[in-house]
């Protein structure tokens, strides 16, 4: 019998030293899979496979198929990109034999992997299983809402979004997405064959025990306007002014303009001092903090999860956030959901949760809770879920 075999296509995972969402899913993957009898092979440009690495031990039954990275700017330079990644992810998949018996995955949906995927499974016939984790809002609601997205650059990446879904969606035996509001992007005859991986939280890397409270509240994401982390400024300036020996713990790297923009912002507003940039932060460092803090906020304005509150929450932290209609149903438990966009509210569910313990403790998950979520959250788990919704599609 011919040994199964998951191909993970990560020409767009994050570089080390960042995280996303996507990455972390396929990671996980690549972890987990070879438990349910799948060979796992990462395909995946030289200078990413680190990314890996660092974050994988050795595991049987997975392994890496190096290609080379493209010399230049991925998405200013499209055709020469889509090009170079057709040519290596075909001599990839012929010193592989990728056939009609394997399942070949994308972790993004960038041009330069839908192009050479989708001409690759014409000719090779293999299970397709693209990835959308995300889709931009339209002009409209970025306008409207105040995300504070560059409207002419995110018009753009909507058509750019909307173009090559439509051409992986053509193509592909299956989908993933991260969230079952996504659904309406499929039509119902092909909503069984779409996957909503919600991410999950490496519950073995929770330190155990009871830890002191040395930090007060704290951040964790990527660094980008989306995460909110611009209008989280204005909020922790806010907190400062009732509790000025609070401090603010941010986690997380982005691009490193925005990233001295946010300084900036937070040296006009007075709150420079109270902030400790840590940076890129992963792993079992990354809970260390978790579990040393208070409370977890997490204004991002735009998303549908955001793996960040379920470790927090899996940690025992209260999380606040924004009350988006995709988390209605994501998160229910140790959260408190401020009005969108109402920053003073934010501020002040902040401050009570630092000041007033009963209401501390009629909002943070319990021990009982913090048993369930973990039991929710954890890879192994919603792995396994994954591995049998494939099984399913793969027959």
């Amino acid at each position: 019998m011919k040994v199964k075999r998951f191909i993970i296509v990560a020409a767009s995972a994050s570089d080390p030293g960042t995280m996303g969402g996507n990455t972390k899913i396929a990671i996980e993957m690549a972890r987990h899979l070879p438990k349910y009898g799948w060979r796992v092979v990462v395909v995946v440009t030289s200078r990413k496979r680190a990314t890996f690495t660092e974050n994988i031990s050795s595991v049987e039954g997975l392994q890496y198929r190096e290609i080379a990275d493209f010399a230049g700017n991925d998405l200013l330079r499209p055709f020469a990109s889509a090009r170079h990644f057709t040519r290596e992810l075909s001599n990839a998949f012929a010193d592989l034999e990728v056939g009609e018996d394997d399942v070949v995955f994308a972790v993004c949906n960038f041009h330069y992997e839908i192009v050479p995927l989708v001409r690759l499974k014409r000719r090779l016939g293999f299970t397709y299983l693209p990835s959308h984790f995300l889709f931009s809002p339209f002009i409209l609601e970025n306008l409207l809402r105040g995300y504070r997205f560059p409207a002419l650059k995110y018009l753009a990446l909507w058509f750019y979004e909307r173009f090559f879904f439509r051409m992986a969606k053509r193509a592909a035996d299956g989908f993933v997405v991260t969230n079952d509001s996504d659904m309406c992007h499929f039509p119902k005859e092909m909503q069984t064959r779409v996957f909503a991986f919600y991410g999950g939280v490496n519950v073995d890397q929770i330190p155990q025990g009871d830890k002191p409270k040395t930090r007060d509240v704290v951040f964790c994401s990527r660094l980008h306007p989306q995460k909110g982390v611009e209008g989280l400024m204005d909020i922790w300036a806010h907190v400062h002014k009732v509790c000025p020996e609070a401090r603010l713990t941010v986690i997380g790297n982005g691009v490193p303009e925005y990233e001295r923009k946010l300084k900036e912002k937070a040296t006009r507003l007075g709150i420079a001092e109270t902030i400790d940039w840590l940076g890129y932060v992963n792993n079992e460092a990354k809970y260390e903090i978790y579990r040393s803090a208070r409370v977890h906020v997490h204004p991002t304005v735009f998303d549908n999860n955001g793996m960040v509150a379920a470790e927090a929450l899996c940690s025992g932290l209260p999380v606040v956030m924004y009350d988006l209609p995709a988390l209605r149903h994501v998160y229910t438990t140790g959260c408190v959901k401020i009005p969108f966009g109402d920053q003073k509210a934010f501020a002040a569910e902040v401050v009570q949760l630092l000041s007033d313990a009963d209401h501390y403790a009629s909002v943070a998950p319990t021990a009982e809770q913090i048993a369930d979520l973990r039991n929710h959250w954890d890879w192994p788990t919603r792995v396994e879920r994954f591995a049998g919704w494939l099984e399913g599609l793969h027959g």
